[in-house]
């Protein structure tokens, strides 16, 4: 017997389920590429993550801290020391205090680690105009403004 005060929740339609699909599938490639980055990089000196944690220092005019750089690349303050501890005794990162507050940690990059980051860089460039280079053109089109989107839904997502 059928409860009447429960509601029945109408199956997923069919343009629901293929989306999650396909998200599903998109995130299981990115993961599945990022293995493979990880383990053969062109660039060895940094791994993904590492390239991600130091990406805003491309763009950076100077140094920037810890937490910065950390909430760009998605990762915890902590999870984000660890990694920049390595990163500075191989020479890619400077580590210093900020001048009139030691608490705030700020890194920069190296003369060696500013040519690997634009090595890697370029690097990721290049996969990314193969990535958009198999789109037909009027997927072209409206593929950053969709790909924007889906990140601004994604991030909404969070608490």
């Amino acid at each position: 017997m059928l409860n009447m005060s429960t509601p029945v929740q109408a199956p997923p339609d069919a343009d629901l389920l293929a989306f999650s699909s396909a998200l599903e599938e998109f995130g299981r490639a990115q993961r599945r590429v990022a293995g493979r980055f990880n383990r053969a990089p062109a660039v060895p000196e940094l791994s993904k993550p590492q390239y991600l944690l130091l990406e805003p220092l491309l763009a950076a005019d100077g140094p920037r801290c810890v937490s910065d750089l950390a909430d760009a690349a998605g990762v915890s303050a902590p999870t984000a020391t660890r990694m920049l501890d390595g990163l500075v005794r191989r020479g890619i990162a400077t580590r210093s205090q900020k001048a009139g507050d030691r608490r705030i940690v700020l890194i920069g990059l190296t003369r060696d680690g500013r040519e690997l980051m634009h090595a890697k860089h370029a690097r990721v460039l290049e996969a990314r105009a193969a990535i958009y280079a198999q789109l037909h053109p009027t997927e072209q089109r409206g593929a950053a403004r969709l790909l924007s989107r889906l990140a601004a839904a994604i991030e909404e997502l969070q608490p």
